[in-house]
Formats: C-alpha cells, sequence, structure tokens
C-alpha cells in the first residue's frame, strides 16, 4: 500500500512515491488518484496518477491505469499531456507520471463564457485539439468519451493560448484489436449518437462530434439549438462534425481543421463573410470548399498520378469554353495550361487518348484556369460548364440511359454515368426518396475538386433534361480535401 500517500495528507503535502514527493491532491476518484509531486533530485514538478486506497496492485484499475499511460505515450504532440516515467511503489503497485499542467479546463472556460468567445479564440482552441486528435488517430488511438473536461487551456503569451489533451479513460486501442461498448457510461451531449446507442465507437467521427458540441458551445454558449446566429463558415463546420449520420461527418482530422481554419483570417484570406457569397446553392458550396483547399491544412492532389478520365466528356466541355467565351479565352487558356492543344482532334492524340485516356489533374486545371480567366476565380463557372456539357451531349455521354428518362431512371444510373466519365472510383446512390438523394462517389486514384464540381453541373441540368422541376444539387463533401468520398446531395420537385 502507499500509505503515505494517504488522503488526508496528501491534501496538504507530504508522502512520496518512488523519487517523486507529493505535494497536493489534484483530483481522481475511487480507481486512480492524481497528485501535484515533485521530483526529489531535479525539483521537476509532475503529474503523479496512482492507485487510490484499496485498490490492488493487479486489478481493473491497474490496468487502466496503465492502458491511459500506453494511450497518451503511444502518440507525441505538443498538445497531448506527455508521459514522464512510470514505475512500481514499494508494494508493487503502478503508478504513471506525467508533465504538469498549468490553466484550466476547457469545460471551467466555457462555463465562464456563457455565451461564447470570440470566434477567432475559438478557432484557435479548437485547431490545437484538432491537431492532438489527428496524432492520436494516426497512434490507433479513439476517445470515445471526449469532452470539455479533458481539455486543459493555458495561457503562455500575451494573447496565446496552449491546449493539452489528459484523462483518456475510455479511450479505443485500435491496435490491440477494438475494444468493446463502453458498460455503463455516463450521458453527455459530447458523445456521438452511435456511442449513446451502446455502439464500439472505434471510428475517429466519433470524436469529431465530441468537438463539434465543444465548439458550438466556444462560439454560441450552447451545446444544442439553432446555429442561425453563427457565421456561415462556422455553421457549415458544425453542420458536418455534428451529422447524425457518421457517413456525412467528416472522415479525417484534416478536413474538420480545414474548416475550423476558415474561421480564422489571415493576410493572403480575408474573413469569408466578407467575399460575395454565391446565390446558387452548388456555387457557394464550391466557394467553401475551394476555399478550405487555401488553408494551410488543404490537401493537394497527387498531380503525378495516372488517374485517367474518358475523352468525350473533356472534348465537350472544350467545346463549351470555345462556344461561351470565344478564340481569345480558348487563346489564353492555352498559354497556360501547356497540354490543352494536345486534347484537341487535329493534334493527332486522339487514338491514344480514346484508349488511354485524359489526366484528370490536366482536366481539373483547366477547369480552374478556365474559371479563373473567365470567371470570378471561386469555381463557380465550373458547374456552368458541366451544365452546358449536358444541355448539348447528354445522349452522346450516357447513350444507355432508359427512355423516356424520369428524375428517378436518372438517379438509379448514377452509376452507370461515372463509368461514362471516369476510370477509376465507384459510385453509388446512398439512399433516395421521391424528392431526394444523396449520392456518393469514392476511391478515385486523384481526386479533384474541380471535376466534383463539374459533375454537380452535370447532374443538376441531367436532372431538368429528365423532367424534374427545381432542382438543386449540392457538394457536401469533396475527397479531394481529405473527405472519404464526394457526397451530393440532389433535390427536385
Amino acid at each position: 500500500m502507499v500509505a503515505s500517500v494517504g488522503e488526508g495528507r496528501a491534501r496538504v503535502g507530504g508522502g512520496s512515491v518512488g523519487k517523486y514527493e507529493i505535494v497536493s491532491r489534484l483530483g481522481g476518484d475511487a480507481r486512480v488518484a492524481r497528485y501535484l509531486a515533485e521530483h526529489t533530485a531535479i525539483g521537476r514538478s509532475v503529474e503523479l496518477h496512482c492507485l487510490a486506497e484499496g485498490q490492488p496492485a493487479e486489478g481493473d484499475a491497474a490496468s487502466q491505469l496503465l492502458r491511459e499511460a500506453r494511450v497518451l505515450g503511444g502518440a507525441t504532440h505538443r498538445n497531448l499531456q506527455s508521459v514522464v516515467d512510470s514505475g512500481r511503489d514499494a508494494d508493487g503497485r503502478p503508478y504513471v507520471v506525467y508533465e504538469s499542467l498549468r490553466g484550466a479546463s476547457l469545460a471551467e472556460l466555457i462555463g465562464q463564457n456563457p455565451r461564447g468567445v470570440d470566434p477567432m479564440r475559438a478557432a484557435r482552441l479548437v485547431l490545437q485539439v484538432l491537431e492532438a486528435l489527428r496524432a492520436l488517430h494516426d497512434a490507433g488511438v479513439v476517445l470515445r468519451t471526449f469532452g470539455p473536461e479533458n481539455v486543459m487551456v493555458e495561457s503562455v503569451s500575451a494573447g496565446d493560448e496552449l491546449v493539452k489533451i489528459r484523462s483518456l479513460h475510455d479511450a479505443a486501442l485500435l491496435i490491440e484489436g477494438g475494444a468493446a461498448p463502453i458498460e455503463g457510461a455516463t450521458y453527455t451531449p459530447y458523445l456521438a449518437p452511435e456511442v449513446r446507442r451502446g455502439e464500439p465507437g472505434l471510428d475517429p467521427r466519433v470524436d469529431f462530434y465530441s468537438v463539434g458540441v465543444m465548439l458550438r458551445e466556444l462560439l454560441s454558449g450552447k451545446r444544442r439549438g439553432d446555429d442561425h446566429a453563427l457565421s456561415d463558415t462556422a455553421r457549415r463546420a458544425l453542420a458536418r462534425a455534428l451529422a447524425e449520420d457518421p457517413e456525412e461527418r467528416f472522415a479525417s482530422a484534416d478536413g474538420f481543421l480545414q474548416a475550423v481554419a476558415l474561421l480564422l483570417p489571415t493576410a493572403d484570406r480575408p474573413p469569408r463573410e466578407q467575399l460575395p457569397t454565391p446565390q446558387d446553392p452548388l456555387h457557394a458550396d464550391l466557394q467553401y470548399l475551394h476555399l478550405r483547399r487555401t488553408t494551410r491544412h488543404g490537401l493537394r492532389a497527387d498531380e503525378s498520378s495516372d488517374s485517367r478520365m474518358s475523352l468525350l466528356p473533356v472534348l465537350l466541355t472544350i467545346e463549351a469554353v470555345y462556344r461561351r467565351f470565344g478564340q481569345d479565352v480558348w487563346a489564353s487558356l492555352c498559354r497556360e495550361v501547356e497540354d490543352a492543344e494536345s486534347l484537341l482532334p487535329g493534334a493527332g492524340n486522339t487514338p491514344v487518348h480514346l484508349e488511354q485516356g485524359v489526366p484528370v489533374p490536366l482536366f481539373a486545371e483547366i477547369l480552374l484556369t478556365v474559371d479563373r480567366i473567365a470567371g470570378k476565380g471561386d469555381l463557380s463557372l465550373v458547374p456552368e460548364l458541366g451544365e452546358a456539357v449536358a444541355q448539348r451531349g447528354l445522349a452522346r455521354l450516357f447513350p444507355e440511359l432508359p427512355e423516356p428518362l424520369t428524375p428517378s431512371t436518372l438517379i438509379a444510373g448514377f452509376s452507370y454515368i461515372w463509368s461514362r466519365i471516369g476510370f477509376d472510383g465507384v459510385a453509388r446512390v446512398q439512399r433516395v426518396s421521391d424528392v431526394q438523394a444523396r449520392l456518393w462517389l469514392q476511391d478515385q486514384t486523384t481526386p479533384s475538386l474541380e471535376l466534383a464540381g463539374w459533375l454537380g453541373g452535370v447532374l443538376r441540368e441531367a436532372m431538368r433534361e429528365a423532367g424534374a422541376r427545381e432542382v438543386e444539387v449540392l457538394l457536401i463533401a469533396s475527397q479531394a480535401l481529405g473527405d472519404a468520398r464526394d457526397l451530393f446531395g440532389v433535390e427536385w420537385r
């Protein structure tokens, strides 16, 4: 027994464990006690976790103590409380030593700001939380019961704060084969819906839900409710993080980091709310996703990839550019995109392109360049080119679509539609009703935001050609930005 660390004495100091002198009790529960301690030789302040009075050396509490140390010790990051040492006391009971943390918990900070904090402060705090989560997820750790009490915030200089994640009792170590459902977990609003339903929660997206609730609290002071008073940028981040369906949440920390980073303007990027927002929902989605890509967390496609697509949709797009904007724009595009002219029938490469396809990065570069030269540089021109292609070439592109074409048969044919465009990737109808559908496209070797926006335009015009009215197409997620798939929402009457 660690009698020298009895609860009464530890409150005022005294006692020791190994080479650590107890200073005061920090907290704990019936299983594990936490103390502020000091290394007897070098005087370093540390946080000492040891078994509570009455807990055996080899029981469940000891396993939890060591398991939590493995969780935090398995990933090294400035935003994770680091493991300093471990050992066993004179009675053979394990203890773990962590770096000492100063400051207040995020739960305390939220409690002190019932109407929320400044959005830029909220973004800086949550970005650090997400950076730490990325390190944990990369190490095969999912937290599952993550809340603001697990986050410490320390003021380190004028206006700067350092975040540290700590105390991860119910984390799942996926490298150990996962974990069972959490038994007797106390309900909190930070638990993802699937964890509340009793599922194991062995998926990083459960942690993004938890962070989404924290972000909402930091921005508005509310855990639930209408986010109407928040900026569109904040609402978009929260809608993805807090989606009931895990498939519609951010698939990785990168995507969530991009979304939160947009709350922080830079010298090169003004606040998004100061930019004109397109009225067209698909155009607005593309503008938002394009801006996410400009953050330091934005992902870029590997242009060395050999991902290919069919020649016909590329030629129809080039025709649409020429018809709409004329020779001058096409000439400017060819000066900036070196291989654009090689796609034309007169260049002599048609047999090769018919057999091998057109590189997806080349098509994406053409779309991006046209948008910059002839559009607003926010990708809003890209779906318009897709619509123009569908207007003139629907039957040529998709000759096996059934006649007469209806909205339902068009949606059902989404996999076929993609097979006529891309050489790789899997297209599926996720769900469909009489007036709306969710379509997804994943496993693309070189996912492209430009190609996804163009496809959204093709789908919208094709739905109109099929007799649908008031068609809206949304681009909810983009594989090019780190999401698991391109996710389209289609609504019509």
